[in-house]
Protein backbone atom coordinates (compact mmCIF):
# COMPACT_ATOMS: atom_id res chain seq x y z
CA UNK A 1 0.00 0.00 0.00
CA UNK A 2 1.63 3.63 -1.12
CA UNK A 3 2.00 5.85 1.82
CA UNK A 4 0.72 9.79 1.29
CA UNK A 5 3.32 11.61 0.49
CA UNK A 6 3.91 15.69 1.26
CA UNK A 7 5.17 17.37 -1.38
CA UNK A 8 5.96 20.43 0.77
CA UNK A 9 6.76 20.75 4.12
CA UNK A 10 6.49 24.24 5.89
CA UNK A 11 7.62 22.98 9.30
CA UNK A 12 11.15 22.89 8.58
CA UNK A 13 12.95 25.37 5.96
CA UNK A 14 15.43 24.31 3.51
CA UNK A 15 19.01 25.23 4.11
CA UNK A 16 21.48 24.84 1.53
CA UNK A 17 24.85 22.87 2.36
CA UNK A 18 27.63 24.79 2.93
CA UNK A 19 30.22 24.97 -0.44
CA UNK A 20 33.23 23.80 -1.03
CA UNK A 21 36.27 25.73 -0.43
CA UNK A 22 37.36 26.69 -3.58
CA UNK A 23 33.90 28.18 -4.38
CA UNK A 24 33.26 30.22 -1.32
CA UNK A 25 35.07 33.09 -3.43
CA UNK A 26 33.31 33.36 -6.42
CA UNK A 27 30.17 32.41 -4.30
CA UNK A 28 30.73 35.87 -2.46
CA UNK A 29 31.19 38.03 -5.62
CA UNK A 30 28.60 36.82 -6.78
CA UNK A 31 26.76 37.41 -3.45
CA UNK A 32 26.76 41.11 -3.81
CA UNK A 33 25.60 41.14 -6.89
CA UNK A 34 22.69 38.82 -5.97
CA UNK A 35 21.63 40.86 -3.07
CA UNK A 36 20.83 44.38 -5.55
CA UNK A 37 18.83 42.02 -7.13
CA UNK A 38 16.82 40.77 -4.19
CA UNK A 39 16.52 43.97 -2.89
CA UNK A 40 14.85 45.41 -6.03
CA UNK A 41 12.56 42.31 -6.28
CA UNK A 42 11.84 43.22 -2.35
CA UNK A 43 10.66 46.56 -3.04
CA UNK A 44 8.92 45.34 -5.79
CA UNK A 45 6.76 42.82 -3.39
CA UNK A 46 6.25 44.76 -0.74
CA UNK A 47 5.05 47.85 -3.23
CA UNK A 48 2.46 45.22 -4.43
CA UNK A 49 0.91 43.88 -1.25
CA UNK A 50 2.46 39.76 -2.59
CA UNK A 51 2.44 37.58 -0.27
CA UNK A 52 4.24 34.02 -0.43
CA UNK A 53 2.39 31.43 -2.07
CA UNK A 54 2.58 29.39 1.09
CA UNK A 55 1.56 31.48 3.75
CA UNK A 56 -1.86 33.45 4.99
CA UNK A 57 -2.78 35.78 2.43
CA UNK A 58 -4.22 38.10 4.97
CA UNK A 59 -6.43 37.91 8.45
CA UNK A 60 -9.34 39.28 10.54
CA UNK A 61 -8.44 38.98 13.86
CA UNK A 62 -11.45 39.66 15.75
CA UNK A 63 -15.37 39.04 16.59
CA UNK A 64 -15.31 36.68 13.50
CA UNK A 65 -17.68 33.92 13.79
CA UNK A 66 -18.61 32.84 10.21
CA UNK A 67 -17.76 32.97 6.62
CA UNK A 68 -19.03 32.12 3.53
CA UNK A 69 -17.22 32.13 0.09
CA UNK A 70 -18.82 33.26 -3.23
CA UNK A 71 -16.56 33.83 -6.65
CA UNK A 72 -14.90 36.98 -5.86
CA UNK A 73 -16.49 38.11 -2.40
CA UNK A 74 -15.95 37.14 1.75
CA UNK A 75 -18.97 37.45 3.42
CA UNK A 76 -17.80 37.35 7.20
CA UNK A 77 -20.13 37.46 10.20
CA UNK A 78 -18.90 39.25 13.15
CA UNK A 79 -20.25 38.99 16.81
CA UNK A 80 -21.12 42.09 18.06
CA UNK A 81 -18.98 44.73 18.56
CA UNK A 82 -18.29 47.42 21.48
CA UNK A 83 -20.91 50.17 20.73
CA UNK A 84 -22.77 48.03 17.64
CA UNK A 85 -24.53 45.13 16.61
CA UNK A 86 -23.65 42.05 15.07
CA UNK A 87 -22.84 42.87 11.29
CA UNK A 88 -21.72 40.86 7.89
CA UNK A 89 -19.32 42.40 5.83
CA UNK A 90 -19.10 41.81 2.20
CA UNK A 91 -15.18 41.89 1.43
CA UNK A 92 -12.89 41.71 -1.61
CA UNK A 93 -11.57 37.80 -1.80
CA UNK A 94 -8.54 38.64 -3.33
CA UNK A 95 -7.34 41.72 -0.04
CA UNK A 96 -10.16 41.02 2.30
CA UNK A 97 -11.38 44.48 1.39
CA UNK A 98 -14.67 45.80 3.08
CA UNK A 99 -16.69 46.96 0.46
CA UNK A 100 -20.14 46.94 2.65
CA UNK A 101 -21.16 46.38 5.97
CA UNK A 102 -24.89 45.62 6.81
CA UNK A 103 -26.13 45.24 10.30
CA UNK A 104 -27.91 42.36 11.59
CA UNK A 105 -29.39 40.41 14.79
CA UNK A 106 -29.05 37.21 16.45
CA UNK A 107 -31.29 35.42 14.41
CA UNK A 108 -29.42 35.27 11.45
CA UNK A 109 -27.70 31.97 11.57
CA UNK A 110 -25.91 31.41 8.19
CA UNK A 111 -25.91 32.46 4.78
CA UNK A 112 -26.22 30.72 0.99
CA UNK A 113 -25.09 31.72 -1.91
CA UNK A 114 -27.01 32.03 -5.26
CA UNK A 115 -25.39 33.61 -8.78
CA UNK A 116 -25.32 37.39 -7.89
CA UNK A 117 -27.58 37.57 -4.35
CA UNK A 118 -26.44 36.88 -0.13
CA UNK A 119 -29.25 34.87 1.14
CA UNK A 120 -29.43 35.44 5.02
CA UNK A 121 -31.21 32.79 6.78
CA UNK A 122 -32.98 33.57 10.40
CA UNK A 123 -34.24 30.86 12.80
CA UNK A 124 -37.11 32.04 15.16
CA UNK A 125 -38.86 30.38 17.94
CA UNK A 126 -41.99 32.36 19.34
CA UNK A 127 -45.15 31.16 20.40
CA UNK A 128 -46.46 29.79 17.40
CA UNK A 129 -43.04 27.34 17.07
CA UNK A 130 -40.29 27.28 14.88
CA UNK A 131 -40.27 29.10 11.61
CA UNK A 132 -37.26 31.12 9.24
CA UNK A 133 -38.07 33.87 7.08
CA UNK A 134 -35.48 34.83 4.02
CA UNK A 135 -33.75 38.01 3.16
CA UNK A 136 -31.83 38.34 -0.02
CA UNK A 137 -28.85 40.85 -0.07
CA UNK A 138 -26.75 42.08 -3.63
CA UNK A 139 -23.66 40.32 -3.28
CA UNK A 140 -21.46 43.43 -4.68
CA UNK A 141 -23.40 46.27 -2.41
CA UNK A 142 -25.29 44.44 0.64
CA UNK A 143 -28.28 46.30 -0.60
CA UNK A 144 -31.53 44.44 0.51
CA UNK A 145 -33.42 42.60 -2.34
CA UNK A 146 -36.11 41.61 -1.10
CA UNK A 147 -37.49 39.23 2.63
CA UNK A 148 -39.82 36.64 3.11
CA UNK A 149 -40.90 35.25 6.08
CA UNK A 150 -42.16 31.45 7.04
CA UNK A 151 -39.86 30.58 4.75
CA UNK A 152 -37.10 28.06 4.74
CA UNK A 153 -34.26 27.92 2.07
CA UNK A 154 -33.35 24.14 0.37
CA UNK A 155 -30.35 25.46 -1.93
CA UNK A 156 -29.55 27.09 -4.63
CA UNK A 157 -29.34 26.77 -8.88
CA UNK A 158 -27.64 29.95 -10.89
CA UNK A 159 -29.70 32.71 -10.13
CA UNK A 160 -32.64 30.85 -8.51
CA UNK A 161 -33.43 29.95 -4.51
CA UNK A 162 -35.31 26.49 -3.92
CA UNK A 163 -37.72 27.18 -1.37
CA UNK A 164 -40.52 25.77 0.99
CA UNK A 165 -43.01 27.54 2.42
CA UNK A 166 -43.49 26.85 6.24
CA UNK A 167 -47.66 26.90 5.89
CA UNK A 168 -47.84 25.60 9.77
CA UNK A 169 -45.16 26.41 11.41
CA UNK A 170 -46.93 25.82 14.89
CA UNK A 171 -47.31 22.46 14.22
CA UNK A 172 -45.21 20.19 16.42
CA UNK A 173 -44.89 16.11 16.50
CA UNK A 174 -44.53 14.98 20.41
CA UNK A 175 -43.83 11.45 21.33
CA UNK A 176 -45.66 10.20 24.78
CA UNK A 177 -43.54 9.39 27.66
CA UNK A 178 -42.25 6.25 27.98
CA UNK A 179 -42.82 5.75 24.20
CA UNK A 180 -39.95 4.71 22.25
CA UNK A 181 -40.16 4.92 18.41
CA UNK A 182 -39.22 1.39 16.73
CA UNK A 183 -35.94 3.05 14.07
CA UNK A 184 -35.98 0.00 12.05
CA UNK A 185 -39.34 0.77 10.66
CA UNK A 186 -40.34 3.14 8.24
CA UNK A 187 -42.37 6.34 9.36
CA UNK A 188 -44.15 8.65 6.87
CA UNK A 189 -44.03 12.83 7.69
CA UNK A 190 -47.74 14.05 9.70
CA UNK A 191 -47.61 17.29 8.37
CA UNK A 192 -49.74 19.53 5.66
CA UNK A 193 -49.18 19.43 2.19
CA UNK A 194 -46.14 20.87 0.70
CA UNK A 195 -45.47 23.71 -1.00
CA UNK A 196 -42.38 23.88 -2.54
CA UNK A 197 -41.26 27.74 -4.35
CA UNK A 198 -38.35 28.18 -6.54
CA UNK A 199 -37.91 32.01 -6.31
CA UNK A 200 -36.03 34.56 -8.87
CA UNK A 201 -33.04 35.91 -6.53
CA UNK A 202 -33.25 39.32 -7.37
CA UNK A 203 -36.87 39.90 -6.80
CA UNK A 204 -38.07 37.28 -4.71
CA UNK A 205 -41.01 36.45 -6.93
CA UNK A 206 -41.72 32.56 -7.99
CA UNK A 207 -40.76 31.65 -11.05
CA UNK A 208 -42.52 28.60 -10.51
CA UNK A 209 -44.72 26.62 -7.60
CA UNK A 210 -45.81 23.19 -6.78
CA UNK A 211 -48.05 22.02 -3.97
CA UNK A 212 -48.24 18.75 -3.07
CA UNK A 213 -50.82 16.56 -0.65
CA UNK A 214 -49.61 14.74 2.26
CA UNK A 215 -48.37 11.38 1.05
CA UNK A 216 -46.51 12.24 -1.93
CA UNK A 217 -42.40 12.95 -1.19
CA UNK A 218 -39.95 14.73 -2.94
CA UNK A 219 -36.55 14.04 -3.60
CA UNK A 220 -33.83 16.91 -4.78
CA UNK A 221 -30.35 16.11 -6.76
CA UNK A 222 -27.23 17.95 -6.19
CA UNK A 223 -24.58 18.10 -8.81
CA UNK A 224 -21.97 18.00 -5.08
CA UNK A 225 -22.30 18.31 -1.27
CA UNK A 226 -25.03 20.90 0.14
CA UNK A 227 -24.34 23.63 0.94
CA UNK A 228 -21.66 24.05 -1.46
CA UNK A 229 -23.23 21.87 -3.84
CA UNK A 230 -26.62 23.74 -6.03
CA UNK A 231 -29.73 21.64 -6.95
CA UNK A 232 -30.22 20.19 -10.20
CA UNK A 233 -33.14 18.82 -10.48
CA UNK A 234 -36.73 17.48 -8.39
CA UNK A 235 -38.39 14.08 -8.51
CA UNK A 236 -41.82 13.46 -7.16
CA UNK A 237 -43.04 10.40 -5.98
CA UNK A 238 -47.35 9.64 -5.63
CA UNK A 239 -48.66 7.11 -3.98
CA UNK A 240 -49.64 5.71 -7.17
CA UNK A 241 -45.95 4.59 -7.71
CA UNK A 242 -45.77 7.49 -10.30
CA UNK A 243 -42.30 9.34 -10.37
CA UNK A 244 -42.35 12.98 -12.22
CA UNK A 245 -38.98 13.97 -12.95
CA UNK A 246 -39.27 18.14 -13.11
CA UNK A 247 -36.41 20.90 -14.50
CA UNK A 248 -35.21 22.60 -11.78
CA UNK A 249 -35.08 26.05 -13.61
CA UNK A 250 -39.25 25.90 -15.17
CA UNK A 251 -40.68 23.12 -13.13
CA UNK A 252 -41.92 21.46 -16.53
CA UNK A 253 -41.83 17.30 -16.08
CA UNK A 254 -39.26 16.51 -18.49
CA UNK A 255 -39.73 12.21 -17.27
CA UNK A 256 -41.74 10.10 -16.00
CA UNK A 257 -41.79 6.96 -14.75
CA UNK A 258 -44.38 4.26 -13.20
CA UNK A 259 -42.63 1.74 -10.45
CA UNK A 260 -44.52 -1.36 -10.01
CA UNK A 261 -45.49 -0.52 -6.77
CA UNK A 262 -48.17 1.71 -4.85
CA UNK A 263 -49.02 3.04 -1.06
CA UNK A 264 -47.56 5.73 1.57
CA UNK A 265 -43.83 6.04 1.06
CA UNK A 266 -42.25 7.30 3.64
CA UNK A 267 -38.95 8.23 2.10
CA UNK A 268 -37.77 8.57 -1.86
CA UNK A 269 -34.49 8.80 -3.34
CA UNK A 270 -32.84 8.92 -6.59
CA UNK A 271 -29.61 10.42 -6.61
CA UNK A 272 -26.56 10.00 -4.64
CA UNK A 273 -26.26 10.90 -0.95
CA UNK A 274 -24.94 14.33 -0.61
CA UNK A 275 -21.38 14.07 -0.66
CA UNK A 276 -21.31 13.46 -4.10
CA UNK A 277 -22.78 13.50 -7.88
CA UNK A 278 -21.18 9.78 -9.78
CA UNK A 279 -22.29 9.51 -12.87
CA UNK A 280 -25.86 8.30 -13.05
CA UNK A 281 -25.11 4.91 -14.86
CA UNK A 282 -27.84 2.66 -13.75
CA UNK A 283 -30.58 4.67 -12.86
CA UNK A 284 -32.64 3.68 -9.65
CA UNK A 285 -35.24 4.85 -7.25
CA UNK A 286 -35.00 3.85 -3.69
CA UNK A 287 -38.57 3.55 -1.86
CA UNK A 288 -38.79 3.23 2.27
CA UNK A 289 -42.71 2.17 2.65
CA UNK A 290 -44.58 3.49 5.48
CA UNK A 291 -45.11 0.96 8.38
CA UNK A 292 -42.55 -1.36 7.05
CA UNK A 293 -38.92 -2.16 7.58
CA UNK A 294 -36.46 -2.03 4.67
CA UNK A 295 -36.59 -0.80 1.77
CA UNK A 296 -37.13 -1.85 -2.15
CA UNK A 297 -35.29 -1.01 -5.18
CA UNK A 298 -36.13 -0.29 -8.25
CA UNK A 299 -35.17 -0.09 -11.74
CA UNK A 300 -36.13 3.93 -12.32
CA UNK A 301 -36.71 3.34 -16.47
CA UNK A 302 -38.52 0.57 -16.26
CA UNK A 303 -40.37 0.62 -12.98
CA UNK A 304 -39.87 -3.04 -12.00
CA UNK A 305 -38.53 -3.91 -8.48
CA UNK A 306 -34.80 -5.51 -8.48
CA UNK A 307 -34.39 -6.00 -4.73
CA UNK A 308 -34.93 -5.40 -1.33
CA UNK A 309 -33.20 -3.93 1.37
CA UNK A 310 -33.45 -4.66 5.24
CA UNK A 311 -31.45 -1.09 5.73
CA UNK A 312 -34.25 1.36 6.62
CA UNK A 313 -34.82 5.06 5.83
CA UNK A 314 -33.20 6.05 9.03
CA UNK A 315 -30.07 3.92 8.26
CA UNK A 316 -29.93 5.03 4.90
CA UNK A 317 -28.95 2.91 1.46
CA UNK A 318 -27.74 5.25 -1.17
CA UNK A 319 -26.10 5.11 -4.42
CA UNK A 320 -22.53 5.43 -4.42
CA UNK A 321 -21.12 4.56 -7.74
CA UNK A 322 -22.96 3.67 -11.02
CA UNK A 323 -23.23 0.56 -10.36
CA UNK A 324 -22.77 0.48 -6.61
CA UNK A 325 -25.08 0.58 -3.65
CA UNK A 326 -23.58 1.83 -0.02
CA UNK A 327 -24.47 1.41 3.68
CA UNK A 328 -22.55 2.83 6.55
CA UNK A 329 -22.29 3.01 9.97
CA UNK A 330 -20.15 1.06 13.15
CA UNK A 331 -20.08 -2.72 11.40
CA UNK A 332 -18.40 -0.47 8.53
CA UNK A 333 -19.13 0.09 4.85
CA UNK A 334 -20.66 -2.11 3.10
CA UNK A 335 -21.17 -2.29 -0.64
CA UNK A 336 -23.91 -4.05 -3.09
CA UNK A 337 -24.32 -4.24 -6.40
CA UNK A 338 -26.99 -1.86 -8.11
CA UNK A 339 -28.62 -4.71 -10.13
CA UNK A 340 -28.84 -7.64 -8.26
CA UNK A 341 -28.18 -6.53 -4.60
CA UNK A 342 -25.58 -8.90 -3.89
CA UNK A 343 -22.83 -7.87 -1.34
CA UNK A 344 -19.76 -6.55 -3.38
CA UNK A 345 -17.12 -6.13 -0.93
CA UNK A 346 -17.00 -4.82 3.29
CA UNK A 347 -14.68 -2.85 5.00
CA UNK A 348 -14.01 -2.90 8.58
CA UNK A 349 -12.16 -0.46 10.04
CA UNK A 350 -13.92 3.30 8.22
CA UNK A 351 -17.42 4.01 9.11
CA UNK A 352 -18.28 7.33 6.87
CA UNK A 353 -17.43 8.02 3.33
CA UNK A 354 -16.25 11.31 3.45
CA UNK A 355 -16.33 11.83 -0.28
CA UNK A 356 -15.74 10.34 -4.05
CA UNK A 357 -13.80 11.22 -6.90
CA UNK A 358 -13.96 9.54 -9.50
CA UNK A 359 -13.69 5.81 -8.81
CA UNK A 360 -12.00 6.42 -5.41
CA UNK A 361 -13.70 6.82 -1.96
CA UNK A 362 -12.52 9.18 0.24
CA UNK A 363 -13.29 7.11 4.07
CA UNK A 364 -13.01 8.19 7.81
CA UNK A 365 -13.67 7.59 11.35
CA UNK A 366 -16.26 9.60 12.87
CA UNK A 367 -14.72 11.64 15.21
CA UNK A 368 -17.15 14.01 17.30
CA UNK A 369 -13.99 16.82 17.46
CA UNK A 370 -12.80 16.34 13.91
CA UNK A 371 -16.10 14.93 12.18
CA UNK A 372 -13.74 12.85 10.21
CA UNK A 373 -11.15 11.22 12.25
CA UNK A 374 -9.17 8.57 10.75
CA UNK A 375 -8.48 9.11 6.77
CA UNK A 376 -7.90 7.14 3.83
CA UNK A 377 -8.33 6.74 -0.08
CA UNK A 378 -10.28 3.12 -0.97
CA UNK A 379 -10.75 1.78 -4.67
CA UNK A 380 -14.46 1.29 -5.22
CA UNK A 381 -14.62 -1.29 -7.45
CA UNK A 382 -12.64 -3.37 -5.19
CA UNK A 383 -13.00 -2.47 -1.42
CA UNK A 384 -8.65 -1.88 -1.27
CA UNK A 385 -7.25 0.91 0.56
CA UNK A 386 -4.84 2.23 -1.89
CA UNK A 387 -3.61 5.34 0.92
CA UNK A 388 -3.99 5.69 4.22
CA UNK A 389 -3.53 9.04 5.92
CA UNK A 390 -2.46 8.95 9.44
CA UNK A 391 -3.00 12.43 11.72
CA UNK A 392 -4.85 14.10 8.59
CA UNK A 393 -8.13 15.33 8.96
CA UNK A 394 -10.53 16.73 6.54
CA UNK A 395 -11.99 20.21 6.26
CA UNK A 396 -16.13 19.48 5.76
CA UNK A 397 -17.82 21.20 3.62
CA UNK A 398 -15.24 23.70 2.11
CA UNK A 399 -15.64 22.76 -1.28
CA UNK A 400 -17.44 20.71 -4.06
CA UNK A 401 -14.41 20.16 -6.02
CA UNK A 402 -11.38 19.90 -3.62
CA UNK A 403 -10.42 17.63 -1.18
CA UNK A 404 -8.43 19.86 1.74
CA UNK A 405 -7.14 18.35 4.88
CA UNK A 406 -5.88 19.92 8.43
CA UNK A 407 -3.39 18.24 10.77
CA UNK A 408 -2.06 19.38 14.03
CA UNK A 409 1.26 19.28 14.76
CA UNK A 410 0.68 20.96 18.37
CA UNK A 411 -1.93 21.69 20.59
CA UNK A 412 -2.46 25.58 18.74
CA UNK A 413 -0.51 24.77 15.35
CA UNK A 414 -1.60 22.74 11.95
CA UNK A 415 -0.58 22.32 8.65
CA UNK A 416 -3.24 22.77 5.87
CA UNK A 417 -2.98 20.37 2.51
CA UNK A 418 -4.82 19.04 -0.40
CA UNK A 419 -5.45 15.79 -1.42
CA UNK A 420 -4.61 13.98 -4.85
CA UNK A 421 -7.16 11.46 -5.00
CA UNK A 422 -5.61 9.25 -8.25
CA UNK A 423 -2.09 8.93 -5.99
CA UNK A 424 -2.48 9.76 -2.75
CA UNK A 425 -0.37 12.35 -2.32
CA UNK A 426 -0.80 15.19 0.36
CA UNK A 427 0.20 19.14 -1.16
CA UNK A 428 1.17 21.05 1.81
CA UNK A 429 -0.26 24.88 1.24
CA UNK A 430 -0.34 26.60 4.46
CA UNK A 431 0.65 27.01 8.07
CA UNK A 432 -1.90 27.81 10.68
CA UNK A 433 -1.70 29.17 13.80
CA UNK A 434 -3.95 30.12 16.85
CA UNK A 435 -5.75 26.98 15.40
CA UNK A 436 -7.90 24.45 18.03
CA UNK A 437 -10.16 22.04 17.27
CA UNK A 438 -12.55 21.57 13.66
CA UNK A 439 -12.22 25.35 11.70
CA UNK A 440 -15.43 26.64 9.73
CA UNK A 441 -13.60 27.01 6.33
CA UNK A 442 -15.30 28.01 2.74
CA UNK A 443 -13.01 27.25 -0.65
CA UNK A 444 -13.76 29.04 -4.12
CA UNK A 445 -11.56 28.75 -6.74
CA UNK A 446 -7.53 29.06 -5.25
CA UNK A 447 -8.96 30.55 -1.90
CA UNK A 448 -9.51 28.88 1.03
CA UNK A 449 -11.00 30.56 4.28
CA UNK A 450 -11.00 29.58 7.43
CA UNK A 451 -12.37 30.77 10.72
CA UNK A 452 -11.04 29.63 14.11
CA UNK A 453 -11.39 31.11 17.65
CA UNK A 454 -12.83 34.50 16.62
CA UNK A 455 -10.08 35.29 13.94
CA UNK A 456 -10.46 34.71 9.87
CA UNK A 457 -7.73 33.55 8.00
CA UNK A 458 -7.06 33.45 4.08
CA UNK A 459 -5.03 31.28 2.33
CA UNK A 460 -3.91 30.62 -1.65
CA UNK A 461 -4.55 26.67 -2.48
CA UNK A 462 -2.31 25.41 -4.59
CA UNK A 463 -2.39 24.78 -8.59
CA UNK A 464 -5.26 21.89 -9.50
CA UNK A 465 -4.25 18.40 -9.40
CA UNK A 466 -5.27 16.24 -12.70
CA UNK A 467 -8.57 15.06 -12.45
CA UNK A 468 -9.92 11.33 -12.24
CA UNK A 469 -11.32 9.81 -15.13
Amino acid sequence: MPEPVIELDLSSPWEPPEPPPVLRFRLRTRWVAACAVLAVAAGVLAASGAKPRTGPLYSVDEHVVGVTVAKDMLFVNRHRLPGGDPTIEGRRRSDGKVLWSITTDQEQQYAMVSATALILIRHFRGDRGYTTTLTAVDQATGRQLWTRPRTSVLGTRGGLVVAEEMTDPGRITTIAMGESPDLTVNQAADGPARHILVLDERSGAPVWELTAPPGVVFEFTWDGRYPVGQVTGVDQLDPSGLVSSRDIRSGVVVATHQLDWSGIPAAFRTGPDWYAAPGRGAARAVVHPDGQPGGIVFDLAGGRPLFSTDASMFAGIHQCAAALFCTTGGSGITTYDATTGRSRWHLDRYTEIAAIVGDRFVVGTFDPNARYGQIAVVDARTGAVTAELGGWRMIVDASAERILLWQPIDPRTAVLGELDVATGRVTVFGRAGNWDGTPECGAVGDTLACVQLGALTVWRLPERHRRMP
